[in-house]
């Protein structure tokens, strides 16, 4: 399909743009899990020894690299802070894409929040940690799974959670 879109293209030299044009006729065919690394869609270009320059090919971002770059380090929270900064941040990324009707975007959400989720689970059971922070692990994973469950709601959630008396004697382990 790359050397169709090509062809089809009547493209010359490939530079950045034309790997672009590739990939978006790529995904307007397949769907979104079409689309090729830049690097991927270069190799076979070359491999039918047409030009390519690759001092551009190689510094283009994969189609999932901005997603990824976004939702850095969202997935571990060492603290409730940390976590509630991470779920709001989280949050505002998903409405966003949501908003933008970007399904990408909302997958790559929903994939951060299971991540968050899976592990504060697994650090909740840590003989590592003491007590009180396995416990706060343990409404870390609470709090992203909600999440996963009523993004909608989540936000009006959470304030209610940290007034419940409850969440104060955890803060206060």
């Amino acid at each position: 399909m790359v050397l169709e879109i090509y062809d089809r293209e009547a493209m010359g030299e490939v530079t950045a743009r034309e790997i672009a044009i590739i990939n978006h006729g790529l995904v307007e065919e397949f769907g979104e899990g079409g689309a090729m690394a830049p690097a991927e869609i270069a190799r076979l270009l070359v491999d039918e020894d047409l030009p390519v320059r690759f001092e551009q090919v190689f510094r283009m971002a994969t189609a999932t690299e901005k997603y990824e770059t976004l939702f850095e380090g969202l997935a571990i929270n060492k603290t409730l802070a940390e976590a509630e900064e991470s779920l709001l941040r989280l949050d505002e990324l998903y409405r966003k894409f949501h908003r933008l009707d970007d399904r990408t975007g909302v997958r790559f959400a929903r994939q951060t929040a299971e991540r968050g989720k899976r592990n504060a689970a697994s650090l909740s059971r840590s003989p590592r940690l003491s007590e009180g922070e396995r416990a706060e692990q343990g409404e870390i994973a609470q709090w992203f799974s909600i999440w996963l469950q009523t993004p909608a709601l989540f936000t009006q959630w959470l304030e209610l959670r940290k007034a419940a008396p409850g969440f104060r004697a955890l803060k206060n382990k």
